[in-house]
């Protein structure tokens, strides 16, 4: 495994420009809002052409509707988590639509006064929450390199990675943020290098990794569902099957859309004998 400062000065590299969902949405954003003037100036030059436009505009729509409502059943049918990945998705969407630039506006106009670690740290954290991930990248590398010892901006940067599948330097820089900080981000860091561990076939050394996690965390819906993977690659069917079922167990209170997701995918799995 890389360490993480080889992994910094690599320059790893991850895809530019918005997010294949933020692109789709802003393109729907922009035909919506071009209907009324298409319309508006149709109807100055022929009246009964725009009402003919809308009729047959109405018509399309409705079956739109119609035939997205039956994907999404017959999707829902072939595999039940649909609903819970669609609020999932909506949700990180939302987020990235709504969110505010301005913090990141201002967090790059300081490091314009005056550079430091932990401004180009703040530029890739928020850059990173705004799913920015070219902007991201090198902030976040500029920190490490004026501040190898910054466990914040190797968890931040491990997360950047994990996303992005450079499973070998996120797992560094996850390895390292702990190192730094025992349970930095509540315990995350360790998480996710143990899930790395696992996505990277390392069977073993992931569940005991995740296995540490819940022994000083207390584990969650995610954890004890990547801990029920990582057994189940190891063998141990009766140890999946027990993490899968407090993954899936019946909320107490209300879920957020991400711990809604990981209860499905469990449901899912222990209707379908895993762990048997």
């Amino acid at each position: 495994m890389a360490d993480a400062s080889e992994a910094v000065a690599a320059g790893a590299r991850v895809p530019t420009g918005l997010p294949p969902g933020q692109r789709v949405a802003l393109l729907l954003v922009w035909l919506a809002a071009a209907v009324p003037v298409l319309l508006w100036l149709t109807q100055r030059g022929d009246p009964e052409l725009a009402v003919a436009l809308v009729a047959a505009g109405t018509r399309w729509l409705v079956r739109l509707a119609i035939g997205a409502g039956g994907l999404l059943l017959v999707a829902a049918l072939l595999f039940p988590p649909v609903p819970a990945w669609l609020r999932l998705r909506w949700h990180e969407l939302r987020l990235s639509l709504t969110s505010d630039r301005g913090p990141l506006l201002r967090a790059l106009g300081e490091l314009q006064h005056f550079a430091s670690a932990q401004r180009h740290y703040e530029v890739g954290r928020l850059a990173l929450l705004r799913r920015e991930f070219a902007v991201a990248m090198p902030h976040l590398q500029a920190a490490l390199q004026l501040e190898p010892q910054m466990a914040a901006a190797h968890h931040q940067l491990g997360l950047l990675l994990f996303r992005h599948g450079q499973l070998g330097a996120a797992a560094a820089a996850f390895a390292r943020a702990e190192e730094l900080d025992p349970g930095h981000a509540f315990g995350d860091a360790l998480l996710y290098l143990g899930r790395c561990l696992d996505l990277a076939e390392h069977h073993q050394r992931a569940v005991d990794v995740l296995r540490r996690h819940a022994q000083r965390h207390g584990g969650n819906r995610r954890s004890h569902y990547w801990l029920a993977l990582a057994l189940q690659a190891t063998g141990d069917r009766a140890g999946a099957a027990a993490a899968l079922a407090v993954a899936a167990a019946p909320p107490t209170q209300a879920l957020t859309a991400e711990e809604n997701w990981f209860r499905a995918l469990a449901r899912v799995r222990l209707w379908r004998g895993a762990g048997r």
